[in-house]
């Protein structure tokens, strides 16, 4: 009985171990990832404008926050596996990054529902109608309204299609918690935009 006991006690330590360890990895590489971005040299117009060179995958592209579920987040180029492990990820199929703020474009990002609280979009789902996020990406900071929210399949591309007359973020996780059988969506319509120099960005970011 002692031994078993013992088991318990033993078992609990290595989970509180292991949970301590992921959350120290998500924080250190969600900074890092943070302080990439805030490190890049921003101008007028910014580069894969001017160049048409787009992002790599893995690439930092800008900053999410929602403050409705507390959320601020680096966010990068692509949404696969690795990309979405510490961050959330634009898909590369939706509009581009260049392309924010502008009409006729819908701009996707995915992002898992944690197993801790507060993480990424595990309280996406606490949003409604007319809750604020903001995107800061390259020197533009953005900030959007939710307009919509509902459950699809995972067929269901139509949800990432532009829509005429309105400059679109979409909000993509899965649902229920943990599972792929449908995708919870929320949609935010273009509301404000500001181009800022990359001091006042990390400045806002920082705060």
């Amino acid at each position: 009985m002692k031994k078993l006991g013992n088991l318990f006690i033993f078992t609990g330590i290595a989970v509180l171990i292991f949970i301590v360890y992921v959350k120290g990895k998500t924080y250190f590489e969600q900074k890092q990832l943070v302080e990439e971005y805030t490190s890049l040299s921003f101008t007028e117009t910014a580069p894969n404008e001017k160049t048409g060179v787009a992002p790599k995958e893995g690439d930092t592209i800008g900053i999410l926050e929602i403050p409705k579920i507390e959320l601020k987040t680096p966010m990068t180029e692509g949404a696969g596996p690795e990309q979405i492990k510490f961050a959330v990820g634009h898909l590369p199929s939706s509009s581009s990054t260049h392309e924010l703020g502008k009409m006729n474009t819908n701009f996707a990002i995915a992002g898992h529902r944690s197993f801790t609280y507060g993480q990424f979009f595990n309280r996406l789902d606490e949003l409604g109608k007319n809750d604020k996020m903001t995107l800061y990406t390259q020197n533009k900071v953005l900030t959007y309204k939710v307009i919509d929210k509902k459950i699809v399949d995972p067929s269901n591309v139509e949800v990432i299609y532009p829509i005429k007359e309105k400059s679109m973020v979409t909000l993509i996780t899965c649902h229920p918690e943990r599972s792929d059988k449908q995708r919870l969506i929320v949609s935010c319509e273009l509301v404000s935009e500001k181009v800022l120099d990359g001091h006042e960005i990390e400045k806002m970011i920082k705060d």
